[in-house]
């Protein structure tokens, strides 16, 4: 009897970021699991990435996406609520509430899709119910906090839900556009400060909002739930001061979250019913079968083969164009670019990454940190998952000076599986070789004019390849991976590779790296 296989993707978008999950299961058996996350700006699912999911919906016929609505602005009803219909969507948030969006908001989120397609979508507030039945509580105030935003319950005695409510929360991006930004340090400072007061108005004004509804239940425990810590133990402690009574801060995986309610027996709470998944059938495999068969039979019954095989032997062959398997330099662009966006991502708002060096198996970062104790609480355990060793530098140890400047590097970058949902094998056709100078013109025309494309080597094996030294400065590093982007999207076989830098100046980020260009011999 055949495995039911199916393919689990969550994309949850974020504010200039898109997480995707994958969970490849063999009927309820995890064999595969996997995790990346792009820049995300635009309005709309970059092509290449839904490209990707695409490649992976193709190779698993039961393959499901699942994301939360980007701008979620749900309201909660009792089930004999009644809805306009014309403008919202309803669902299921649990046996006593029914969930509704505007039509035009669930639009966003559907449309932000519309390349690849998507089957769940769900509201935060789904997360946090979920979450509730499975870790029962009694008399407490419940509120995830994600997205900039808070999601608040109010649960009785019994575990049951009998208040709601949903705040805004002020982004980093009002605070560095305001007055009092003054650089990245203290502007993380200033937004930790605010963010840190808006989560405690927060608790405070849904407490008295509580009270003026309810006199019968009081609230006995706060948990507070995080995607992304961004509250010191300190002020959790003040809070719980504060409001006399147990305040509790810990972390919720959203993902795991997500992937609970994409399960079977969740489906009807979506916003949106899934697409149609194809079932594979005997007759599928059974038709082409059958034609070949009936083909064979009338070509030996009809056709003479004994004179096509005799003026075969007579006529020369023509020459087959031989195919050249060079380096697969979408494959080596994704490794690089991945492992410069973990490098990025580790940085937290209180760290201002001055110069990155990046080689195989190490790297090297020159920080500002307003905290020391940062890189022991929250850099060192992020490198040491993908390095075997950590170890940070004091440059200066002036404790006049509010920013300490240090050196943080990490080496042994530990060998990882590498979870390939579908191969990709690319073949590129021999022509005729390229010399350097050609071969130099073709690769400048591929980044901006201020870039230097400088030829420094070039070496030979199975296939013949140059070596490029690339200096060029950019706005944003999301502009250099869309430089890698472009390159990826080349039918050259083009690669990125090591050493890799960047350096941050008053023109821009400065960056430096060696390019290779391989072709056949």
């Amino acid at each position: 009897m055949f495995a039911k296989e199916s393919l689990y993707i969550n994309a949850i978008k974020y504010k200039a970021q898109l997480k995707i999950s994958y969970k490849k299961l063999n009927d309820e058996d995890i064999i595969e699991a996997n995790n990346s996350v792009f820049i995300a700006k635009d309005d709309i699912l970059a092509k290449d990435v839904a490209s990707k999911l695409i490649a992976h919906s193709e190779e698993v016929n039961n393959t499901y996406i699942s994301t939360l609505l980007i701008q979620d602005d749900t309201k909660i009803l009792r089930k004999d609520e009644k809805v306009d219909t014309n403008e919202n969507t309803l669902t299921s948030l649990n046996s006593d509430y029914n969930i509704s969006i505007s039509k035009s908001a669930l639009f966003e989120t559907k449309n932000y899709f519309e390349k690849c397609g998507v089957d769940y979508i769900f509201s935060a507030f789904h997360i946090l119910n979920l979450h509730i039945e499975q870790n029962p509580c009694n008399n407490s105030l419940v509120i995830l906090l994600f997205n900039n935003q808070a999601f608040c319950m109010v649960v009785d005695s019994k575990g049951s839900m009998v208040f709601n409510k949903r705040v805004e929360l002020t982004p980093f991006e009002d605070i560095k556009d305001s007055k009092f930004y003054e650089n990245e340090v203290l502007g993380q400072k200033l937004y930790d400060e605010v963010y840190s007061l808006e989560v405690y108005e927060t608790v405070k004004n849904t407490i008295e909002e509580f009270y003026t509804v309810s006199k019968d239940i009081f609230i006995e425990k706060i948990s507070l739930l995080y995607n992304l810590k961004q509250i010191t133990d300190e002020q959790i402690q003040l809070m719980s001061d504060e409001f006399m009574m147990d305040v509790t801060y810990h972390p919720i995986s959203v993902d795991e979250e997500l992937f609970e309610l994409s399960k079977d027996t969740h489906t009807k709470k979506s916003f949106i019913k899934p697409r149609v998944k194809p079932k594979p059938s005997i007759f599928r495999w059974l038709a082409p079968l059958l034609v070949m068969i009936a083909i064979v039979a009338v070509g030996y019954l009809f056709i003479p083969f004994d004179e096509l095989f005799n003026k075969q032997n007579k006529v020369q062959q023509e020459p087959i164009k031989k195919a050249v398997s060079l380096p697969n330099h979408v494959e080596k662009n994704e490794f690089v670019e991945s492992q410069i966006l973990k490098s990025l991502e580790l940085i937290p708002y209180d760290v201002v990454l001055k110069e990155l060096y990046i080689e195989s198996n190490s790297i090297k970062m020159n920080v500002d940190m307003l905290n020391k104790d940062t890189f022991i609480k929250v850099i060192e355990p992020q490198l040491l998952k993908d390095y075997n060793l950590a170890s940070m530098q004091i440059k200066d140890e002036d404790k006049k000076k509010a920013i300490t400047e240090a050196v943080i590097e990490a080496e042994g970058l530990k060998e990882k599986k590498v979870t390939t949902f579908k191969n990709y094998y690319d073949v590129y056709m021999a022509n005729e070789f390229m010399p350097i100078i050609s071969v130099t013109e073709q690769l400048k025309m591929l980044f901006p004019e201020t870039a230097i494309v400088s030829f420094k080597s070039n070496f030979k094996s199975e296939v013949v390849t140059f070596n490029y030294l690339v200096n060029v400065v950019v706005s944003s590093p999301m502009k250099f991976f869309e430089m890698v982007e472009n390159l990826s999207n080349e039918l050259y076989s083009i690669n990125i590779t090591y050493p890799i830098s960047f350096v941050k100046t008053e023109a821009g980020i400065e960056v430096e790296f060696i390019l290779q260009f391989h072709q056949p011999k």
